[in-house]
């Protein structure tokens, strides 16, 4: 079968992990013919994807919902490759996506909800009616399953939860820092919340600990006036974009990630991958896999005392025994959410719908 795999953006960021893990076996791991396309720009994803033997398309035209002309781009390419399937992904690729997929006479149409979608009252209309276009919804979380049902976006029957996959973890041997180091990965958006962690940051009562931010994005120079403006410069690094977070992963005594919103939170997981201590949001999949002081602490992502108070408690606590809960996090995601299961579920559904 010819599958295209539709998304926003094919540069870096979770979604663009999930692709990566998808091809990084090559062509030989997977039984259809795949084709990769981006409504926006390109970048590492798009080159690592290209590199793996696949077809990538970049349209490098403006995602938003309202650049209608997207349809009409989309859909003279769907005609041109004719494909069996389009599985689109993100809210611009989805509505896009779905509707050129349609006029294009695609026999199999598949969306991907990737978070928590914060629709008004038109969009969850717009939405409703999209993806009754649809075979399946794929659910990144049973969070967000849930959740698209109490919008009334889906029914039960049309939703389908397919955990994402997480890079095989390299082997890197821990090698923790003298300091007391919190490592957070992911991009420098306002979603991600970066700002509470480095407010709750300055308040600890450890003076000598540092903060590794590992990622880039468009709050980057925001965040660092913020560092600068609390005097943390020596305290705090922003690393910029990395293809390999487990370098910095391995000198953390504990991972925190602060988001508002998460559909499923894959860097939490390549974390834990690591055995790293995982202290993170309370928000959409994460509760799924971090089990209060068994695989991890969750955290309100609102409230920045709460995020002080438990990063002083974790700190206090002999390290032997934070480590344990590390262990734990290891344990329980070993094997559970792997690039070929991943594989094997979304090729299982291709074929049950085709």
């Amino acid at each position: 079968m010819r599958v295209i795999r539709l998304t926003t953006l094919l540069d870096y960021g979770g979604q663009e992990r999930k692709y990566i893990s998808f091809v990084e076996d090559g062509k030989k791991a997977l039984k259809n013919d795949y084709f990769f396309a981006a409504l926006g720009h390109g970048g590492y994803a798009e080159r690592f994807i290209s590199e793996k033997g696949f077809p990538v398309k970049i349209f490098n035209s403006k995602p938003s919902i309202t650049n209608l002309k997207n349809i009409w781009l989309l859909c003279k390419w769907f005609k041109t490759i004719k494909p069996d399937i389009v599985h689109t992904a993100a809210a611009e690729a989805n509505f896009h996506g779905i509707i050129a997929a349609k006029m294009a006479g695609v026999k199999v149409i598949i969306a991907e909800e990737i978070g928590l979608p914060k629709h008004s009252k038109i969009a969850k209309i717009i939405f409703k009616y999209l993806y009754k276009l649809t075979n399946k919804v794929i659910c990144v979380s049973e969070a967000v399953k849930n959740f698209l049902i109490s919008i009334n976006e889906i029914e039960d029957y049309k939703g389908i939860v397919i955990y994402n996959p997480a890079s095989e973890s390299k082997t890197v041997e821990r090698t923790l820092l003298n300091e007391f180091t919190i490592v957070s990965v992911g991009r420098l958006e306002i979603v991600k919340n970066q700002q509470l962690l480095i407010k709750a940051f300055s308040k600890i009562d450890n003076l000598s600990a540092q903060l590794i931010l590992v990622g880039d994005g468009r709050e980057r120079e925001n965040l660092e006036q913020l560092i600068a403006s609390l005097h943390l410069e020596k305290r705090v690094k922003i690393t910029g974009f990395v293809s390999n977070p487990e370098f910095y992963l391995c000198q953390a005594h504990l991972f925190v990630l602060p988001s508002l919103s998460e559909g499923f939170g894959i860097a939490v997981v390549e974390a834990m991958q690591q055995q790293v201590p995982c202290l993170c949001s309370n928000v959409g999949g994460i509760p799924e896999f971090i089990t209060e002081n068994e695989t991890g602490w969750l955290f309100d992502p609102n409230n920045e005392e709460e995020l002080v108070a438990k990063i002083n408690v974790i700190m206090r606590t002999p390290y032997g025994n934070v480590q344990l809960v590390g262990n734990n996090g290891k344990n329980f995601v070993e094997n559970r959410f792997t690039s070929q299961k991943y594989r094997y579920n979304l090729e299982n559904l291709y074929q049950e719908l085709s």
